[in-house]
């Protein structure tokens, strides 16, 4: 049997022919390189990774490269000859020999993926591969190891797993919160099941807030710019039918363009509802009286295969709210319902008092109106998307989906809450909240009287026209002179500060867009009364932003007109100002004059 081949300085062995000089290259003849030993040391040398090798016996060092050196920080004279047991902890030499015989004994390479190692530079963290070499008859006779230093890439995984488990800790922390506010919420559940699902419901309904949240915010924004575009539309058509010279033909085409832009702005106040954009006008009012005046109209709705049972609370359901809002709550959930029911059903209608508790907020005392039906209910899946825009489950051509979707923004804009139980083949129940209210109801409210055009007042009505879009500035001028109204743009509250500075006596009245770039029309406004604390103020916005117009016009007595508006109210409702504002001179005037009178006597 052959004997085991060594290098020149007893070397690892290697049962392969070396190269002879004469073999290799005619350029690595010209060099030291040429040597094959010197050409396999400066491999080894060179190699970015500890090189290590033992040999089986005693697992002495009989190798060591330069990385080796950086890395432990001592040269390799102080390593070969020397075990583990000369250098490291006893710790650490137990786990490097039980390794190293584990290489030897299985005869194949050993893989470890995070070993310690005590250095000069302190503890590092190695990642370890370690070969048996054996000589031709199969004998490991010396081990070879390679360590690479990931003791930085460590650091860094730690670092992100430290973030990780603080990240988790908080979200533990929170979901612990919320455990125990459905804890106080429900104190007779105490098993911990209850309480996990209690606790999935608040997260769920937590999400699907959010979520109507930001359909919400979208809807109210496409809304917005929609309003624009329709004022300009109806606005122009308006403008052509009141215009002598536009022929009876043309008149007709102008009629349908006028009608298909209400039937468009009445689908924009319904997303400005459910947004919750619209200008409401809460008042007191009693839910009893308003399904009871309701209730002819309902059963007339709903046809004679369908029961109507109405069922009204003994004392008075008072509350404070929008009363047309309110009865377009109970027409949109009616028809609904009776959408639901395929041939003959029955749809009842309720008023009560309740005391509801929500989590993380006090017991409050709240009027409910429930619609309840015996349709064909729903899944869950269609139960969680029943309150988003233009969502529907009925053929096309029967809903646009925005019934819910206003009955959704109306009840979220009067402080109240909704709650929806269904189930396929069962029926649905819809249960809307509102804050009961106390006190006694007033008299009501005289009808409104039919909207005309005001007479024009013999002295020319002077307007500052503030918008910021041009093309719905220009068609309210063009309104507004076709009715021998004197106007002044301004295409931004900077233009109209300027030009209300130069002449502050010379305006009658300010029509204003709400939102603007830069200033919005409520600040502007505010500089403006500085200067003119008499000033009659129109509003006019594509939708309602409750911190900028809601206050200023239900508080202040302002007036606002929401876009799309017809071109006769934007002309009647300036007519209005200024007839107040001439109203209010000439008593200012008259009181003068008297306090003169007074004084002269």
């Amino acid at each position: 049997m052959d004997e085991p081949k060594f290098g020149k300085r007893g070397e690892a062995p290697t049962a392969a022919t070396e190269p002879s000089a004469s073999s290799l290259p005619p350029l690595l003849e010209q060099h030291e390189l040429s040597d094959p030993n010197v050409f396999l040391d400066a491999i080894f040398e060179n190699i970015p990774h500890m090189i290590f090798v033992k040999d089986a016996e005693r697992l002495a060092f009989s190798r060591f490269n330069r990385a080796g050196e950086e890395l432990l920080g001592m040269p390799r004279s102080a390593l070969l000859g020397k075990t583990d047991h000369d250098f490291w902890p006893p710790d650490q030499v137990e786990h490097f020999i039980r390794k190293d015989r584990e290489t030897l004994a299985s005869g194949k390479l050993v893989e470890i993926d995070e070993e310690p190692i005590q250095t000069v530079r302190g503890l590092r963290w190695l990642r370890t591969k370690k070969i048996p070499l054996r000589d031709s008859r199969g004998v490991p006779r010396f081990l070879l190891g390679i360590s690479e230093d990931i003791t930085d890439q460590k650091l860094i995984y730690e670092e992100l797993q430290r973030t990780r488990d603080e990240l988790e800790q908080r979200v533990v922390e929170r979901t612990a919160q919320l455990s125990r506010l459905n804890a106080e919420l429900s104190q007779e559940v105490t098993e911990r099941k209850l309480a996990e699902q209690a606790l999935r419901k608040s997260e769920e309904q937590l999400r699907q807030a959010q979520k109507m949240e930001a359909i919400g915010l979208l809807a109210g924004g496409v809304a917005h710019d929609f309003n624009n575009l329709l004022t300009v539309i109806a606005g122009y058509a308006e403008a052509l039918l009141n215009d002598a010279g536009t022929a009876p033909a043309t008149k007709d085409d102008l009629t349908q363009i006028s009608r298909a832009a209400e039937q468009a702005a009445t689908l924009t106040r319904q997303l400005l509802t459910f947004s919750r954009r619209q200008v409401s006008k809460p008042e007191l009012l009693d839910l009893n009286a308003i399904i009871s005046e309701l209730e002819k109209m309902l059963r007339r709705l709903i046809g004679e295969n369908i029961v109507l049972e109405v069922a009204l609370s003994p004392k008075p359901a008072l509350l404070k709210a929008d009363p047309g809002q309110i009865e377009q709550v109970i027409l949109n959930l009616v028809v609904n319902a009776r959408d639901a029911i395929e041939g003959e059903g029955r749809i009842s209608v309720e008023s009560s008092h309740v005391e509801l508790s929500e989590t993380g907020c006090p017991t409050r005392s709240c009027v409910m109106l429930t619609v309840r039906d015996t349709g064909q209910g729903m899944s869950e899946a269609t139960r969680a998307r029943i309150f988003e825009p233009f969502f529907t489950t009925k053929e096309q051509g029967r809903g646009t989906g925005l019934g819910l979707a206003t009955v959704y923004g109306i009840v979220e804009q009067s402080g109240g809450s909704i709650s929806v139980h269904s189930e396929p083949g069962l029926g649905s129940t819809f249960k809307i909240y509102l804050p009961a209210t106390a006190g006694a109801l007033g008299e009501p409210s005289p009808p409104p009287v039919e909207a005309s055009v005001p007479t024009p007042t013999p002295v020319p009505i002077r307007v500052l026209l503030v918008e910021d879009e041009e093309m719905v500035r220009s068609v309210a001028r063009r309104v507004l002179e076709q009715h021998h109204i004197k106007v002044v743009e301004a295409e931004n509250a900077s233009k109209a500060l300027t030009l209300f500075h130069e002449r502050p006596a010379e305006f009658d009245v300010v029509v204003s867009d709400v939102v603007m770039p830069g200033m919005n029309g409520p600040a502007l406004i505010e500089l403006l009364l500085l200067l003119q604390p008499d000033l009659k103020v129109l509003y006019m916005s594509g939708y309602a932003n409750d911190a900028l117009v809601h206050h200023d016009v239900v508080e202040r007595g302002f007036v606002f007109l929401q876009k799309p508006f017809s071109p006769l109210e934007l002309v009647r409702k300036v007519r209005e100002l200024a007839a107040l504002a001439a109203t209010e001179a000439a008593a200012a005037s008259q009181a003068a004059l008297s306090s003169n009178s007074d004084r002269r006597s």
